[in-house]
């Protein structure tokens, strides 16, 4: 059961929005869903993973170059819960929202819905206190538009008690959805990609409901 008293933890709300495992652990309670995004990395290496017909490992989408990542720490920390965990990337996001309401139909009543951004945590380097607080997470701007994305995609189909936060994810979405590819590869992890010879990485995780394929996350594996 949600904890109503904790102000933080949207619990009144269908879908909630959070970053990073801490986010993740505040918005939990109560979710039957989490729709995790890390959207120029993880979550998109698994749909693309699922559309070569193949899984991935966590420990397999992990790129150092670019930060490190929350997602492997996220899923530990969902590890032996009660609830789905989803990949979404803009490659997905509207057949990640017909899933959760295909899931809503079948349970026969409300589902409430946990959209966690993943965020990248600082690198331990002297560099690194200027990009995000010392044991803090860097706000990416890739993950709040695709989160922004699943939400906008669930609200059209009806799941629309949105908290304040997934409200505010959607509408950036909303309003920025036309220059998203642009955004997405200017801002830091994808100029970081680019810089790396890993462009098309980011071409590839910024082309919008291309498939219908949703990966589910399973002993630390994600697979179709």
């Amino acid at each position: 059961m949600s904890d109503s008293t904790n102000a933080l933890g949207q619990a009144k709300y269908q879908v909630r929005f959070d970053w990073g495992v801490d986010g993740a652990r505040r918005i939990l309670p109560g979710a039957h869903v989490v729709v995790l995004v890390d959207a120029v990395l993880v979550t998109t290496q698994a749909v693309l993973a699922a559309e070569r017909g193949e899984t991935l490992a966590l420990a397999e989408g992990a790129a150092p170059d670019v930060g490190a990542t929350e997602t492997a720490e996220i899923a530990r920390a969902l590890a032996g819960r009660d609830v789905v965990v989803l990949a979404a990337s803009l490659r997905n996001r509207e057949a990640v929202a017909r899933r959760i309401l295909a899931l809503q139909e079948a349970r026969g009543e409300r589902l409430f819905v946990a959209v966690v951004a993943a965020g990248e945590r600082a690198a331990e380097t002297p560099e690194s206190t200027e990009q995000a607080p010392a044991g803090g997470i860097r706000f990416a701007i890739e993950d709040q538009l695709t989160g922004g994305a699943v939400v906008d995609a669930l609200v059209r189909l009806g799941i629309d008690h949105t908290s304040p936060e997934a409200a505010v994810a959607c509408a950036a979405f909303e309003g920025l959805q036309h220059a998203a590819v642009h955004l997405i590869g200017a801002a830091g992890s994808g100029a970081g990609l680019t810089a790396a010879g890993r462009k098309d990485e980011v071409r590839l995780a910024t082309r919008r409901d291309v498939t219908d394929l949703v990966p589910v996350l399973r002993d630390g594996v994600f697979g179709a």
